[in-house]
């Protein structure tokens, strides 16, 4: 069995979207920015002809997981003077512009962009790893 993460790509013959489903905290922001590029309903979720390579460069650099990325470019992050807070409904707290935080073993890790989890169901608690996005077990 192959422990090789698993990575999906679309194009539309001018920009490449990659996305990574292991790292996707579902926050909902593709499907939000670009549903007509986005959506689950459809096989494949991502059309990439339904909007134009700017427009989807632009929503993919604010992918808080960094989940999608675009093939062979890496996105300058913003100078940011002010920390935003975002709180995404039914999923987790997205702070952008940096945030320290203080672990158990009281190292402090400085994260750009960090998803806390709110659901509680995390296996990467205190942090998102989209499992709000999953039915609960019953």
């Amino acid at each position: 069995m192959s422990t090789e993460p698993i990575v999906k790509e679309y194009s539309n013959g001018e920009i490449t979207v990659v996305w990574k489903p292991q790292a996707c905290i579902h926050s909902g922001i593709c499907l939000r920015g670009l549903p007509e590029v986005f959506d689950l309903k459809k096989r494949p979720w991502v059309t990439m002809d339904a909007a134009s390579s700017e427009a989807i460069v632009g929503l993919v650099r604010d992918c808080p997981s960094k989940a999608l990325s675009i093939k062979g470019v890496k996105f300058k992050e913003e100078d940011r003077s002010e920390t935003q807070v975002n709180l995404i409904h039914g999923g987790p707290l997205i702070i952008r512009g940096g945030a320290t935080v203080t672990n158990r073993n009281k190292e402090e890790v400085f994260h750009e962009t960090v998803s806390f989890c709110r659901c509680g169901r995390s296996n990467k608690f205190p942090y998102c790893d989209g499992t709000h996005a999953q039915p609960k077990a019953k």
